[in-house]
């Protein structure tokens, strides 16, 4: 007999969370909540089926290849010419480095690194984005005893920073389709 009220706090207990879960959700749902990068992120201007002309100082560069690879994600349609849809022009991929502290001998403990590149978009006559800069910023600790760990570290970095880069101008350029 013992089990039977035990069961029936189980049951309202399971039912509590599951009706906390989904007011939770919807509260959730309804403030907009998005994580970036999700298909919803861009859904309200899509570059689907949109013919992009990519225009680039360095064509062969990796920044280039990750913008490509964010175009054809957003199904963008990569192509030499264009009469109506969308010419990118990318400038040169710029990298910084700052010192941000230094050690008791003098030598860097944390580093901020600056990527950054120009972008103008026309479509047509109408030039959607002018001539601008995207950038992203990353603050790196640097261990000056672990010199072959930095220099990999910093190179994925490197790496994660173009393709964020990329995604701020395929941000950028379906905001700018939207408005």
């Amino acid at each position: 007999m013992a089990t039977a009220p035990r069961v029936q706090i189980l049951q309202k207990s399971k039912l509590g969370f599951s009706s906390l879960f989904v007011l939770f959700t919807f509260f959730l749902a309804g403030c907009g909540f998005q994580l970036k990068g999700t298909p919803g992120d861009l859904d309200s201007s899509s570059l689907t089926g949109t013919e992009v002309v990519l225009i680039s100082r360095q064509p062969r560069g990796e920044l280039t290849t990750a913008l490509r690879a964010q175009l054809r994600l957003q199904g963008a349609v990569l192509s030499e010419e264009t009469s109506e849809g969308l010419v990118l022009r990318l400038g040169e991929e710029r990298f910084q480095q700052r010192n941000l502290s230094l050690t008791a001998q003098a030598r860097a403990a944390e580093v901020e690194l600056t990527m950054m590149a120009s972008l103008a978009v026309n479509q047509g006559a109408v030039e959607l984005i002018m001539n601008t800069d995207a950038q992203v910023v990353r603050q790196f600790l640097n261990d000056p005893l672990n010199v072959v760990g930095k220099t990999e570290e910093l190179r994925l970095l490197r790496e994660e920073m173009r393709e964020d880069l990329a995604a701020q101008m395929i941000r950028r350029i379906t905001h700018s389709l939207g408005n």
